[in-house]
Order: structure tokens, then sequence, then C-alpha cells
């Protein structure tokens, strides 16, 4: 087959949709045909597949019309398309589907009105509470219309998650035969070209630095622990509109000398940064399914997370993980100082979180469903 692979972001950049495409390329570039047609500035090519990019210098419209054009002239001869956006890959796969009569695989990991709405401030709410009574501006009312239409005009939906199933199936009235769930897989573990030996009581954050990861609550949790850690580091990578506010945020609550910002960081640093800490913990207060939780499993490092939908589909606690509930820094401070005083409850976790990577989320599984949706979408097309 021939598959182009639609995405709004691509590495160097870190997320899942930029993450998962090139893995997803590295996979199937053997046996099909692969184009990936990413929104980039700069990228890093995948040998074997073709890679077309889209300025994201460019001013929105012109940029929404060039990246539709290059996906036009790519899907011409293709057999599927596989979007890994709603809005800004996705709108444009839609249309072009639309006029050349090509399937169109869309993976929806997120709301994009209610993360824009909630990065704008404009929301309090949680996911399922703005879903059932949208609010925000009338520029987050238009995104949650124009993904509503791409997500009923495409052939099929796949999601990380039956809980991101359920409420985008509730919410913008998709037929559920159209919707399939295929839990993620984890990335292909890094080969880091040093050693990376783990630094006691140091904890690993990498995020997009956005509201509802919660890295406030981490970075008062890591406080907390300071009392009875001294030498406590907390680690986070990544970058994001919060990024000011939670570095003065850290500065407010710490001498400096516990909280740690990289700022945004390579793929192979990441992979370093789990393998040398102790713990990672994911604080989000929402979450599709966390790619980030099945790195860690595959690093073979322990995982505190948030007990919320979606991460609770991979994190079982006392299995693969610790659980706690999400706003509670306390609770979280408690759950790490208990991994941190416990070896044994740490190579458990690890072990547990190891077996539900290869039962549940591996690649064979991932691509043994993905592919069954592209063949069902090529025949209801």
């Amino acid at each position: 087959m021939k598959i182009i692979l639609a995405t709004p972001i691509y590495p160097p950049e870190i997320g899942g949709p930029a993450t998962y495409t090139k893995e997803l390329a590295l996979r199937l570039r053997g046996d099909h045909e692969i184009v990936i047609v990413a929104y980039a500035t700069t990228s890093e090519r995948v040998e074997g597949t073709t890679l077309i990019t889209a300025s994201k210098r460019r001013p929105l419209p012109l940029r929404l019309l060039k990246y539709m054009i290059l996906l036009f002239k790519a899907a011409r001869d293709a057999d599927v398309i596989y979007v890994q956006n709603a809005v800004a890959s996705g709108f444009p796969a839609a249309v072009v589907g639309l006029l050349l009569r090509k399937p169109v695989v869309l993976k929806f990991v997120g709301d994009e009105a209610w993360e824009r709405a909630t990065q704008l401030r404009e929301t309090r709410k949680q996911l399922e509470d703005f879903l059932a009574h949208p609010d925000g501006s009338l520029r987050i009312k238009l995104i949650m219309r124009l993904q509503g239409w791409v997500l009923r005009h495409v052939s099929a939906v796949t999601t990380p998650s039956a809980y991101l199933a359920d409420a985008i199936i509730r919410t913008y009235r998709i037929d559920p035969k159209r919707v399939a769930v295929n839990y993620n897989a984890a990335e292909k573990t890094e080969e880091v070209p040093f050693d990376a030996i783990p630094v006691r009581h140091q904890i690993a954050v990498t995020a997009r630095l956005v509201e509802w990861k919660g890295i406030d609550g981490v970075i008062r949790a890591t406080v907390q622990l300071a009392e009875k850690f001294s030498d406590v580091r907390c680690v986070i990578a990544g970058d994001g509109p919060e990024e000011e506010r939670l570095k003065m945020l850290a500065k407010e609550a710490d001498d400096g000398s516990h909280i740690i910002f990289l700022g945004r960081v390579s793929r192979a640093e990441t992979w370093h940064l789990r393998k040398s800490s102790e713990i990672y913990v994911l604080n989000s207060t929402y979450e599709g399914l966390p790619h980030t939780a099945l790195t860690s499993f595959a690093a073979g490092i322990p995982i505190v997370a948030t007990d919320i939908p979606g991460t609770n589909e991979a994190v079982y606690d006392g299995v693969s993980g610790l659980l706690v509930a999400p706003g509670d820094d306390s609770a979280l401070a408690r759950a790490i100082a208990r991994l941190f005083d416990d070896a044994a409850l740490r190579e458990k976790l690890v072990a547990g979180g190891a077996k539900i990577l290869s039962e549940k989320f591996s690649w064979k599984a991932h691509l043994r469903t993905l592919l069954e949706i592209f063949k069902q979408a090529r025949a209801t097309r």
C-alpha cells in the first residue's frame, strides 16, 4: 500500500504525534510506500520514506492552504491517508479525501477545542464537563464545530483508549461502527551513546508544559519531599506556554537546588533522563492514553501517575505503577517517598510495566489492528 502519514508536528519537535509518526514510518517502510506530510521547519528524515513539509512560519490561512495542496499532490495515487490530528492536519486531510475519494483514517488523541480553551484559560472544566457543556470564545466554538465535521467525514476514527472513544461518540454523534480503539505501542528503546546510572532521589518529568500536565503539582510535591530527602531533584524536560509561570513558581517555592528545567531536549536525552532517574512522574488531569507512560515502561523506570481515565488503562495501581488522586500534591509526595524507600516495590512495578507493555501495548498488536482498519476503510470507501 501507499500510505500517507499526515501530522501536525514531527521530530525534532516532541509530542505524541511526532514520536508516533516517526516510529510508525520506521516499522511500515519495508512493506509499504510511506509518504509523511508534516508541518515542520526543521525535520528528521527517515530513510526509505518520503518527507514533505509545510513551513510553520507562514500565516495560518496560507499554512493550511499550502499543507492541503501538498497533501492533495501526495495522495493522488495513495491507498489511504492516516492523519494524526483532527484540525490542523485533519481538516485538510478530510477535504483531500473527499476530493480524491480516498479513505482517511483519523487518529484522535485529544480534543483540540478543550485543549485550546484550557491553554487560553477560557475554561476551568475537565474534558467530560467541557464536552457536555462547552464554554469559551467564538474561536473555541468554531474549532469544536470544525473538529466535529472532520470526525464525521473521515472514513474511520481510531483512539488510543476506550475512554476517548466513548467521549467522541457521545459528543460528536459519530457512528460507533466507525470508531475503533487501537492501543498505542511504546517507542523503540533509544540506544544512547553514554551510560546512564540512576541518580538516587531523582524524579523525571517529560511533558509539554501546559496546564493539564500538572507540573505545578509536581513542583509543590518536590518541595514537600525535600523536607525528608534533602538531595531530591526533579528534572523537567519540555517547553510550552506554562514555562515562565512554572519557573516563577519553582523560584518562589525552592532554593534552586531541587527543581531543574531542561527546556526542549532530544529524544535521546529524554531516554537518558528516564534511565538516570529513580522515578518517573505523570501528574496530568487529562490524558487520552499517555504515550510517556509506555515509554517509561520500556525504559524500566517505575512510574507514579494520576488515577484518571486513559492513564489508568495502562498504569494499574500496585501492578505497573502507583496511582494517586489528581490535584492531591501531598498524596503525590507520599507515593514518590514510598518508592524512594522501597527498592523491592520499584522492581515489582518495573516488571509489571514490562509485562503489560508486551501483552497489551506491543507494536505487533498495534500494527495488526491498524492495517485491518486501513483494509476496512478502503473497502467501505
